[in-house]
């Protein structure tokens, strides 16, 4: 009975010394911040992808349905800003100041008349449902008329788990998303440049109207925004738009950009505190996936190198010299960004990309520090043209003392003569007729 008491002991010792340690592992490492693991997320739904290709780069139930909450007002913004006119007069209807008393509001009233562009901005800082049901009366004539043009640009997106019921994002059972598709729509706002400067808002103050005066708000971004947020700021943020009820949890649709790379990130059914932590984690996740480098970069890396004719007989190289790279201008930006998996790409993209010529005979003497060619690349998206690079000596050859001519200076010589063939001459006329009188009088 001892014995068995024991080998229970021991194994209830052993599972527990296995559970710690899986536990341990799996804690979070903000210095590996690239080992990002799903229980690492207190969000039941989240996703990150890069804003420019759509690619998700880490995923945790992106396509379980959610409520989205106020996130829902991304939708109703960039439908707005992209149809209507920021200068038109909104007249609010008692229908827009009649929604549920516990709704976020920016308090309007029946009557009040706000431009279109103000109203935009104000409802997106405060989260403003009355102001939602406003612009979507303005945009579409109702709400339900608005709420259809909504399905109908998230079809087209490619939100394929995606029903809105209404222009803000207040619970209703039939109003709900997925991280992954409020990542399309959240990518697809941040490509206008109207939107980028709403959504990177966080305190806004809308002007006196004809029934109110000034109101200045402040937006629960701000805790990730503001850099008087010491806990939660996030330096690369841009924006876009936080949501919150009871069944939907807290949840932030984010945008973050760091050297060249944009991303978005979507979470949802959060708390209080894992928004934002959540948030940056999957931000610095997606980054740790990138990798940067340059054309100068990739040269250094596989330097020119040419042969130089005419050289001294005691140059150790033979002749070979190595080039080097200086950018014409300097402000240029030749600086290509990528998924560190696919950093194979830039080796073709400069040998594609890159072209070579010489502006000299590539013959000793040479001097460190002359410019024998320039090197020229094209980029596959730039409006400023192609980006020209001096090729430099870097050392310098000596010429060799009675050297024969080389194959470019003969070619050179044969070229700029009239007449290349041997003049004819006394002594030309008998060294031909020699052989001729030999073989006659021998």
């Amino acid at each position: 009975m001892r014995v068995r008491a024991l080998r229970m002991f021991a194994l209830l010792l052993a599972l527990l010394c296995l559970t710690i340690s899986v536990q341990a592992s799996s804690e979070y490492n903000e210095n590996n911040p690239g080992d990002l693991r799903p229980n690492n997320l207190r969000a039941e739904s989240a996703i990150v992808i890069s804003a420019d290709s759509g690619e998700a780069l880490f995923e945790k139930n992106a396509d379980d349905l959610r409520y989205p909450a106020s996130l829902t007002k991304i939708m109703t913004a960039m439908i707005a800003l992209v149809r209507g006119n920021p200068d038109d007069l909104v007249t609010v209807s008692q229908n827009a100041v009649s929604v549920p008393e516990d709704s976020s509001l920016i308090g309007l009233k029946a009557g009040e008349q706000v431009p279109l562009g103000e109203l935009i901005r104000a409802t997106m800082v405060i989260s403003g449902n009355d102001g939602a049901v406003a612009i979507a009366e303005h945009i579409a004539g109702s709400e339900p008329a608005f709420v259809s043009m909504m399905n109908e640009v998230a079809r087209y997106l490619g939100c394929t788990h995606t029903n809105f019921a209404n222009s803000h994002g207040y619970h209703d059972e039939y109003h709900y998303s997925t991280a992954r598709d409020m990542a399309l729509i959240a990518r697809e706002a941040m490509r206008y440049e109207e939107f980028r400067e709403v959504a990177a808002l966080w305190r806004y103050t809308l002007p006196r109207t004809n029934l109110s005066g000034p109101r200045t708000f402040t937006s629960k971004d701000a805790a990730f925004l503001n850099s008087e947020n010491t806990e939660t700021y996030y330096p690369y943020a841009n924006g876009i738009k936080t949501g919150e009820h009871s069944q939907a949890g807290l949840c932030y649709a984010g945008s973050a950009y760091k050297d060249g790379v944009q991303l978005i990130s979507v979470v949802l059914k959060s708390n209080a505190a894992g928004r934002w932590r959540d948030t940056r984690r999957l931000m610095d996740y997606g980054f740790s996936r990138y990798v940067s480098t340059s054309i100068e970069q990739l040269f250094r890396q596989n330097p020119k190198v040419v042969d130089i004719s005419s050289y001294a007989l005691d140059d150790v190289n033979l002749g070979r010299l190595e080039l080097s790279l200086r950018k014409i201008d300097p402000t240029q930006d030749d600086h290509l960004f990528g998924l560190a998996d696919q950093a194979d790409t830039w080796k073709q993209v400069y040998n594609t990309r890159t072209s070579i010529s010489y502006n000299r005979v590539l013959e000793a003497p040479i001097e460190a520090g002359d410019i024998v060619g320039t090197m020229t690349y094209m980029p596959e998206d730039s409006e400023d043209g192609p980006i020209m690079y001096e090729l430099i000596a870097t050392r310098s050859i000596a010429r060799r003392e009675s050297a024969a001519p080389s194959i470019e200076e003969i070619y050179i010589y044969t070229a700029n003569d009239p007449n290349p063939f041997p003049r004819f001459s006394l002594e030309f006329v008998l060294i031909m007729l020699l052989p001729v009188l030999l073989v006659i009088f021998l």
